[in-house]
């Protein structure tokens, strides 16, 4: 039996029994040992016997809107890739050649967002616009934009997004295009916490959606008034809305909405003090995200775990989901960097081909360059004449934007020096006022004593004064190790990170999660690791914070068996790690690390964020 078939059995056995004991508290959820089938064959038989391309283009855009309805982001490109092959290569034109090459551009862009490639998602959904004049493309012309309005949402620009749903709304012909575009609108004030208004208009779509057939347009609005429903506090209802979006998704192959509706129940479980049914709950969703090798579905559900083991104090479950989590979340970031390295090899060939297609038409259209020869200097004036205009308007723009990020950075540096210096300003006072009082006043006192214990003529004097300098000797001691280190010597390191954390998300509104796992051994650590390890752990928040522009960052410190893991991981705008040169933020940890033989690997790419892993040998005494 081979490795794969040998780890499919095993989860399907493991699923199997969550199965049951769900059926013993009458809650049921399905898990499969494959990848469900979610296109008819016929379809494929039918494209193989295609005569001609417009039946291939047809058969193609309708195996593409499958794939996006069940959410195949790889099957989403494939086909995309293919419909735009089979447009530029057809070297005679036909009447509807620019609605499937648009069409190509949408199913490309919607699966480069599934993906998380923004900027290539971007791309696609601008060079589809390009192509559908609105006078005569208005479905499709809107349809692109509100692609274009998907990912700015998805990017967290709000304010961009806004507008482009609102036009979608009120200018396009077609009653689904503008049904989705008003739910795209609620989604926006959902996000921006205007739950209210999102509440409105997502019941207002609801009562429209009597004769619209997209199913998973309604559950994604259920899905929200679900969580709008926990959010009042209103468990029951939130419950009711995600158990009906899950059995719905499931019946209709939305594997990311089953997901999505999966997670909130399994917390929810949790939360009333079912474990076992949350256990079940989210342990039958990893199963099937592994079965249909969703690797983004399983990074969420591990969180999801890891945070209820660790919760319910279950350690070594905590651990290992923590692991799996770290797993997955390196082979999202190398399978993006192989789409990336694969996306450009597509662009390469797709650019020679239009080359020889341009070649192609220069020959054929070359009688018509005579009547254009007048025509076009005054256009291209015109049109170098605009773009000037345009350009200028745009750099203006970007250079407001890029003024004000430099402003908001700068005051951001500030805060976190201001912050190190006065932490540095403190130890260094306290460690020289310890020092003046043991070496000097300390030294000074002991020297007197010892004068009076040599002096044996004046007993009298001795016996009083002699106690007097042993107090003071005593006292002056105490507060020189007192003011010495003091903030470690009183806390565990778990506390003083906390603190450090909370410091930093009350100046800034930072999103940083940390997590340690046997925090009690944790805080057991004593110096000079202590010390150095928060330290280290200053140094790589400064670097995310200044540096890789993160709205989040998880850190994970675990003592397991014979070592220490500090797992440092933001989701900003990455580097490369081949090319960029070693900062001093990275030598001044490997300096710290170096007495303690600690080890540390960096995984980081160009908009990919990065993640930093250190190991230290350590044994508890």
């Amino acid at each position: 039996m081979s490795l794969i078939s040998a780890k499919n059995l095993y989860v399907f056995i493991i699923l199997i029994s969550w199965s049951l004991k769900a059926q013993e508290k009458k809650i049921y959820f399905s898990a499969f040992g494959k990848i469900p089938t979610t296109v008819d064959k016929r379809y494929y038989r039918d494209l193989k016997n295609a005569k001609n391309i417009i039946e291939k283009a047809k058969i193609v855009d309708t195996i593409a809107a499958i794939h996006i309805q069940a959410g195949n982001t790889d099957s989403i490109l494939y086909y995309g890739h293919l419909l735009k092959s089979l447009i530029l290569t057809e070297t005679n034109e036909f009447s509807n050649q620019n609605i499937y090459l648009s069409k190509s551009f949408n199913i490309l862009g919607k699966g480069k967002l599934e993906k998380g490639l923004y900027d290539d998602a971007l791309q696609h959904y601008l060079d589809g616009i390009s192509v559908s004049p609105v006078s005569t493309m208005n479905t499709m012309y809107y349809q692109l934009q509100l692609g274009l309005g998907e990912v700015y949402l998805s990017k967290k620009e709000y304010d961009q997004a806004f507008p482009i749903f609102n036009d979608c709304m009120k200018n396009a012909s077609e009653t689904n295009v503008r049904i989705l575009a008003e739910k795209r609108i609620a989604d926006v004030l959902f996000f921006k916490k205007e739950i209210s208004k999102a509440k409105s208009i997502y019941n207002k779509i609801l009562e429209d959606l009597d004769l619209y057939t997209d199913n998973k347009v309604r559950l994604e609005i259920q899905l929200k008034l679900g969580r709008i429903a926990i959010s009042e506090n209103n468990v029951n209802q939130g419950l009711q809305y995600f158990s009906y979006v899950k059995d719905q998704a499931l019946q209709n192959s939305f594997y990311d909405l089953y997901i999505d509706a999966v997670i909130p129940m399994g917390i929810i479980y949790d939360n009333q003090g079912q474990k076992e049914t949350a256990e079940i709950v989210l342990s039958t969703a990893y199963g099937n995200t592994i079965s249909w090798n969703k690797l983004k579905l399983q990074r969420d559900v591990t969180q999801v775990l890891h945070n209820i083991y660790a919760k319910n104090k279950d350690f070594q479950n905590a651990y290992n989901l923590m692991t799996q989590h770290v797993r997955v979340t390196n082979e999202i970031l190398t399978n993006q960097n192989k789409e990336i390295v694969k996306e450009m090899e597509i662009k390469y060939q797709t650019l020679q081909k239009e080359k020889e297609i341009n070649k192609q038409r220069t020959i054929k259209k070359a009688f018509l360059i005579g009547f254009l020869v007048i025509l076009i200097p005054v256009i291209a004036l015109l049109f170098v004449y605009f773009q000037k205009l345009k350009t200028q308007l745009a750099l203006n723009k970007s250079q407001e934007k890029v003024n004000s990020q430099k402003v908001h950075g700068l005051i951001k540096d500030q805060e976190l020096n201001l912050i190190k210096a006065t932490m540095d300003g403190q130890n260094k006072e306290r460690k020289r006022l310890a020092k003046e009082l043991h070496d000097s006043i300390g030294g000074n006192l002991a020297s007197i004593k010892l004068q009076l214990y040599g002096n044996n003529h004046n007993g009298e004097l001795q016996t009083k004064i002699i106690p007097q300098i042993d107090q003071t000797y005593n006292q002056v001691r105490d507060i020189s190790h007192n003011l010495a280190s003091k903030k470690f010597q009183n806390n565990g390191l778990s506390k003083l990170v906390k603190e450090y954390v909370s410091n930093i998300q009350q100046i800034d509104n930072q999103v940083i999660y940390y997590n340690p796992y046997r925090e009690e051994e944790i805080n057991e650590i004593e110096n000079p690791l202590k010390e150095e390890l928060f330290k280290i752990l200053q140094e790589l928040l400064t670097n995310a914070l200044k540096h890789a522009k993160a709205d989040r960052i998880d850190i994970y410190l675990n003592a397991h068996e014979t070592s220490l893991q500090l797992l440092f991981e933001d989701n900003g705008i990455g580097f490369k790690t081949d090319t960029t040169a070693e900062g001093i933020g990275f030598k001044n940890i490997k300096n710290r690390l170096s007495p303690f033989f600690g080890s540390m690997v960096i995984d980081s790419a160009l908009d990919r964020g990065t993640v930093i892993n250190i190991e230290i040998p350590y044994a508890k005494v």
